[in-house]
């Protein structure tokens, strides 16, 4: 029988760490996050339903017209602003490529960690490759889906020259449901705006640079909303209604009132005069994680008195209809309520 000797068995053992030692530097380098891993993206909240990320396939930069992605679709149009300051005709959006340096929006860091992956949408300028910096406006019109809830638009390039950037958020009626100032955060650098699930969004403008100003530019690099009808409801009132939206579907304006009642006490949290048909509004607990009461009373001046329970009762849901008012989405928890 043959031996193996202290040497031969030193030598092999050599050559095995010597072969380990190659192939860790032969590995590759860690992929960077992919697109997929939504919960690990800074901002992502979970109760999204519907992630516009990439904004789609394709080419960069490219024109566009239309988005669909993760079951959201969308219309899109972009209209550069003039010398006058009054805005030039409508034309297609522009996607660029963030990790392009002619881009010049974005910067390495934010695009990791922020997910930016895929094209960021702008306002072309008048060579329709670049991003104007003239001051513009992109249009997201959600029609094709019905309407959404909106959660968030993370935004990028916000700079000091661009300060008085908007976002407008319009209902099917035209009504301006939400109007928010998008912060100056700097040069290249991604900021969000939170929207605190603002249902029943038919139509958003994203306005770069102050109106009536001959200076603004931007970019939006991600949406995170909700289709309305898609995602996940309670189906039960375990906890009472902290957030309510209704649309008074009267055929007439009409004085409102709402009253929260408990008990026999009662505190009107919300008046209007001469409500048109389709408006919408908002009723909201005055504290975090507090109930708006035992239930709410609507009157109007046409003699009509509505009453919409919204204490903890796990044993009924919520009606979509009371009267003249539709109820557009209750909240008890950070899922919409199931309504019947």
């Amino acid at each position: 029988m043959k031996t193996t000797s202290t040497k031969t068995f030193a030598a092999a053992i050599a050559s095995v760490f010597l072969f380990s030692c190659e192939q860790i530097n032969e590995q590759e380098p860690v992929e960077p996050m992919k697109v997929s891993q939504e919960e690990k993206l800074v901002g992502y909240d979970p109760t999204t339903c519907n992630l516009v990320q990439t904004f789609g396939t394709g080419e960069l930069p490219r024109h566009v017209s239309m988005i669909e992605e993760d079951r959201a679709v969308m219309t899109v149009t972009a209209q550069r602003r003039g010398h006058n300051g009054k805005y030039l005709e409508e034309t297609e959006g522009l996607l660029l490529d963030p990790t392009d340096p002619a881009t010049d929006l974005t910067n390495p860091f934010d695009r990791q960690m922020l997910g930016m992956f895929g094209g960021i949408l702008t306002v072309p300028d008048e060579t329709g490759t670049k991003a104007n910096r003239a001051g513009g406006r992109v249009t997201l019109d959600f029609s094709p889906v019905g309407s959404v809830t909106m959660k968030q638009m993370l935004f990028t390039d916000i700079a000091e020259e661009d300060r008085g950037s908007k976002v407008e958020l319009y209902s099917a009626s035209g009504q301006l449901l939400e109007q928010k100032e998008i912060p100056v955060m700097g040069k290249n650098q991604g900021i969000f705006v939170s929207f605190d699930n603002t249902p029943g969004v038919v139509k958003a403008v994203v306005t770069f640079g102050a109106e009536r100003k001959n200076v603004g530019s931007g970019a939006i690099a991600r949406l995170q909303l909700c289709v309305d009808g898609q995602g996940r409801y309670d189906k039960t009132r375990y906890s009472g209604v902290q957030s309510l939206w209704l649309e008074y579907t009267g055929s007439n304006p009409a004085n409102v009132t709402v009253t929260a009642k408990e008990g026999e006490s009662g505190k009107q949290i919300f008046s209007a005069k001469g409500m048109k048909p389709g408006t919408m509004f908002k009723l909201a607990s005055e504290e975090v994680m507090k109930p708006l009461g035992e239930t709410l009373e609507i009157e109007t001046n046409r003699k009509e008195k509505q009453i919409i329970p919204v204490n903890p009762d796990n044993t009924s849901s919520l009606k979509k209809q009371y009267g003249s008012f539709r109820v557009v989405e209750a909240r008890g928890t950070s899922y919409p309520l199931h309504l019947e």
